[in-house]
């Protein structure tokens, strides 16, 4: 298994995150040695806040209190949840938040099961599915150099969204690329997250190589950033007066 405390670390320190990386991974079964939630929450990206401190399992019915959020993580809504889905899409329909062709290309985690694990990457005890780091637009350049999808190309396809911020997760997860949030208004009260910050989500396979990218595109924005340093200095910024 790869070493996840040096990534969470390189992560952290190159990045200079504000807050630990956490994972993610579906499970048939909670792990041994992994306890299991207990208790309410009102949706599922409330369990990251959760997963910065401790390791835990978190079976499917307690997340039908955001059916958005269950139908995203790939689990068999219980009719309550359906019918609370279908009226919460209908109210956002009805305020102009998501048009009604929107709901059916809401995505969903392709790799489905009952259970979920939640946890610190830097002591996660089994393969990440999925890393979520919250980070600033600097950040995300950077992330994004490192993973080459900041390269420009002739098929140029964004991977930055909005709501549900949620379905990043799936997006990372179905495509193995980066996926960018700017953070729902539900995400972002229900896990506080400062307002300056925006949700990246990692797919599990970009991970083994990342540490060592991560630290080129560091070094290379290092190298950039001393010249860039040295142009404002022979060329500070003047404008003339006009007589």
């Amino acid at each position: 298994m790869a070493d996840y405390a040096s990534l969470a670390q390189a992560l952290t320190s190159l990045l200079g995150l504000a807050h630990p990386p956490i994972a993610i991974a579906t499970a048939s079964a909670v792990p041994e040695g992994v306890p299991l939630f207990k208790g309410i929450s009102p949706s599922s990206c409330s369990f990251w806040v959760s997963a910065e401190k401790e390791v835990f399992a978190v079976p499917d019915l307690d997340h039908m209190n955001c059916p958005v959020g269950a139908m995203v993580m790939g689990f068999n809504l219980t009719a309550q949840a359906q019918a609370a889905l279908n009226g919460g899409l209908e109210l956002m329909c009805s305020v102009g938040y998501i048009k009604p062709e929107e709901a059916q290309h809401i995505p969903s985690l392709e790799k489905k099961a009952p259970v979920v694990i939640y946890g610190p990457l830097a002591g996660f005890p089994v393969s990440p599915q999925i890393v979520l780091l919250w980070i600033q637009p600097s950040q995300a350049m950077l992330l994004r150099e490192a993973t080459r999808e900041a390269e420009w190309k002739s098929d140029i396809a964004s991977t930055v969204f909005g709501r549900p911020a949620c379905a990043a997760l799936a997006v990372a997860s179905n495509t193995g690329s980066v996926a960018l949030s700017f953070g729902c208004s539900g995400m972002r009260t229900f896990t506080g997250v400062e307002p300056s910050l925006m949700l990246a989500a990692l797919p599990g396979p970009l991970l083994a190589s990342l540490e060592e990218s991560l630290t080129k595109a560091f070094q290379a924005n290092c190298s950039m950033q001393s010249f860039y340093d040295k142009q404002k200095t022979y060329f500070p910024f003047q404008k003339k007066g006009s007589g």
